[in-house]
């Protein structure tokens, strides 16, 4: 019979808006190949834009949060590896799947560094230094301790958590975003593109920020810049009043809303604008702008972890001015935009294509499966963590479960342990958006 894997995912996954959708399943599709029966459970409500996972042979399962059924059913689905889609997973149901399958292999998916991505917004908004030891970064790194295996898409952020926190180089993996490079000839050219582009859900603060600084400050610089006919259009999903709030049809500035197919709605447009002020991980926006052969231009957060400025071909700027200026030369300029388009193929090509990355990454899993008791011995912070004093998200776990329980079901009220928490019962930690 053949081995299973198990994803406990935050959010059904739905790669049409959010990059960590289609994070999702690029991890998912890539142990396909190696033959694990793939499942995928979830205690989100589904939603009418997640992917059919059945049609890619994943088995669903609807789950829910501080239920002691969980455990019977992951001991009977017994999967050899299980994944945690980002740390709060691990905190709600990491301590029952070592209670059940002590044996199994663990990873997550941090899909970018969360305690990083926090700490440049707060440092943007508050005008303030970086603190990359936040309260953020104490859950996230323990999840990450306790884990076997954290698997990153940012080469940057494997740095920052060897140099800033100590974690092994053995625990992080690196696996990028996977394409195939596209054939360059099948996507339209200068003449048959206008207008500029911006694509990223609304559910992600650093895509609504961006929104909001091109049009209040760039914008007003690009605008005379370019064509009287030129217009900027922003896409995205779940955009709500605030977002639709900023179009402005005077200023041939427009809110699309959602796109039924990001590449297909990509490939129109004459550039991709990616005006990013704060973030982490590797940017599905930019991506998909290579992948239709739409030349992007970004910030230096955009550009982290995407490529180097070399590649690029271009300085990434974070300066309303001289961002305007690089789009409004490339919008104007055939020769300079097609060295860009040629510039984000080649980028596909060496950083991002699948068969670069999918067997050093399978070879690199089956090698620490075979020597996990030894991985695991080497692991001394996760171990500790993993102790009764340091379990603090099991035990009020425990506690909502039991609440839960007898509110269904009253007892006695001798019976019923003092409140030490708000009364919340749906769940133990905070849920950050995505």
């Amino acid at each position: 019979m053949s081995e299973s894997v198990l994803l406990i995912a935050k959010n059904w996954p739905e790669p049409n808006s959010t990059a960590a959708g289609r994070r999702s399943l690029d991890l998912l599709a890539l142990l396909q190949t190696r033959g694990y029966v793939i499942h995928v459970a979830c205690a989100a409500e589904p939603t009418p834009f997640q992917t059919d996972l059945s049609a890619l042979g994943i088995q669903t399962h609807a789950i829910a949060v501080n239920d002691a059924d969980f455990d019977p059913w992951l001991a009977d689905l017994a999967p050899a590896i299980v994944i945690y889609d980002r740390f709060v997973m691990e905190e709600q149901f990491g301590w029952r799947v070592q209670t059940q399958l002590p044996q199994a292999m663990t990873l997550i998916d941090t899909s970018d560094l969360h305690c990083l991505r926090v700490a440049r917004e707060t440092a943007l908004k508050d005008a303030q230094p970086i603190d990359l030891f936040n309260a953020i970064a104490l859950r996230e790194i323990a999840a990450i301790s306790r884990t076997d295996i954290s698997v990153m898409i940012s080469q940057t952020e494997i740095d920052l958590l060897h140099q800033h926190f100590h974690i092994s180089r053995d625990k992080l993996l690196y696996l990028p975003f996977l394409v195939t490079p596209p054939d360059p000839l099948r996507q339209p050219g200068f003449d048959a593109r206008e207008h500029l582009v911006m694509i990223g859900g609304f559910k992600h603060e650093p895509n609504r920020d961006a929104t909001r600084w091109l049009k209040t400050v760039i914008w007003p610089i690009l605008r005379p810049l370019l064509p009287n006919k030129c217009e900027m259009h922003v896409y995205g999903a779940y955009a709500d009043h605030a977002m639709n709030q900023l179009q402005a049809r005077k200023d041939r500035f427009f809110i699309k809303g959602r796109s039924a197919d990001a590449l297909a709605t990509l490939s129109q447009y004459r550039l991709n604008l990616a005006p990013l002020r704060f973030g982490a991980g590797q940017k599905g926006k930019i991506l998909e702008g290579w992948l239709t052969g739409t030349p992007t231009l970004t910030t230096p957060i955009g550009a982290e972890a995407m490529a180097s400025e070399s590649q690029l071909g271009y300085r990434p700027s974070a300066n309303p001015s001289e961002f305007a200026q690089l789009v409004a030369a490339a919008y104007h300029d055939s020769a300079r935009w097609a060295e860009l388009q040629s510039n984000g193929y080649r980028i596909l090509e060496q950083n991002f294509a699948r068969n670069l990355f999918a067997q050093p990454f399978l070879e690199r899993v089956d090698q620490i499966r075979a020597t996990l008791s030894e991985h695991r011995q080497a692991n001394f912070w996760g171990r500790l963590l993993t102790q009764n004093q340091y379990r603090a998200t099991e035990y009020m776990s425990r506690w909502i479960e039991l609440k839960n329980q007898l509110q269904r079901e009253p007892m006695p009220s001798a019976a019923v342990p003092a409140n030490p928490s708000p009364s919340n019962t749906s769940t133990i930690v905070p849920i950050l958006p995505r």
